[in-house]
This record gives C-alpha cells, structure tokens and sequence, in this order.
C-alpha cells in the first residue's frame, strides 16, 4: 500500500484538537486570549479565512521524502518489504489582538505562547498516537501575514518533522 497522507496528515490534526482542554497538559491554549477555535487541514495560502476565525492552526504537508533502502513494491503480497518515510508538515499557528486595547508587548507575548503550546503538544505526543515512529518540532518561525481583506496578523511557523514506517 502507498503512504497514506490524509490519515497521517489527520493525526497531526488529532493531536493538536486534544490537547485543546482546559483539562490537557499542555493545553494548546493556555495563556491565549481567546483561546484556538479552530484546526483546520488546509493550506492558508489558499483558504478563505475571515478574522473572527482566529486564533487557528492551519495544517499542511510541506515535503516528504522516503529512503531508497526498502526499494521494491510495497502491498500485502510483499510484506517483507518496509519504508520510510519523512515527512515535513506546517502548523501555521495564526493570531490576531484581541481588540485594539492589547497593547503589542502583551501580544507579542501570546504569539510566543502560541508557539510554545504548538511545540509542547508534539514533544508529548512524539509518536502521533502510534502512526509515526516520532515527530519533533523541526524549526519555528514568526512573523506576519496578510489575510485576503488586507488584514494583518501575527503568527508562527512550526516545521514538525515525522517519520514513519509503512508497507
């Protein structure tokens, strides 16, 4: 059988909606204000995303690569044959201020929580609920976008590398 990248893709997004409790440790929320509404598996480049819908983690498959060592078919008939496979995913975590009160340090602060919550849930869920091998937040970059009506907001980019062995 291929890689299967919607389910792979969906435990990423499974991950994240759980640990999106008051009762979760981390919660994905703690320190923001509102908390995270919605995760969505979609490609904000192209997604129609409306202010009042943030905060939101967007998440998309950026790259993935597989080593040459299981060369050959793969599939039930040849179950001697195994893959792996690395796959790089971003969690475009978006963030806007909560009312033109929110003074830009207290903002910037909830950005950088933003982060560390997006990194924390998948350094206790290091093997998405056993689909991967282990995944790890790879690299995490801030800055800021421009959504479709010309709205600015702030967010982080946070590569999560995983790798998966499939047949």
């Amino acid at each position: 059988m291929p890689f299967d990248y919607e389910a792979n893709i969906a435990a990423v997004e499974n991950a994240l909606n759980g640990y999106n409790t008051t009762t979760s440790n981390p919660d994905l929320s703690s320190g923001l204000t509102p908390r995270i509404s919605n995760v969505y598996v979609s490609d904000p480049e192209v997604a129609a995303i409306r202010w009042d819908q943030l905060p939101a983690i967007f998440i998309r498959t950026q790259a993935a690569s597989e080593e040459a060592a299981g060369l050959g078919a793969t599939g039930p008939l040849t179950s001697h044959v195994r893959k792996f496979k690395e796959v790089t995913y971003e969690l475009v975590c978006m963030f806007t201020r909560d009312g033109a009160h929110t003074s830009l340090p207290a903002h910037e602060t909830q950005v950088y929580r933003f982060a560390e919550n997006a990194e924390g849930v998948f350094q206790r869920e290091f093997t998405l609920s056993g689909t991967a091998l282990w995944c790890q937040p790879e690299r995490t970059d801030f800055g800021a976008f421009q959504l479709g009506d010309g709205l600015r907001v702030r967010g982080v980019v946070v590569s999560l590398k995983a790798k998966y062995l499939f047949q």
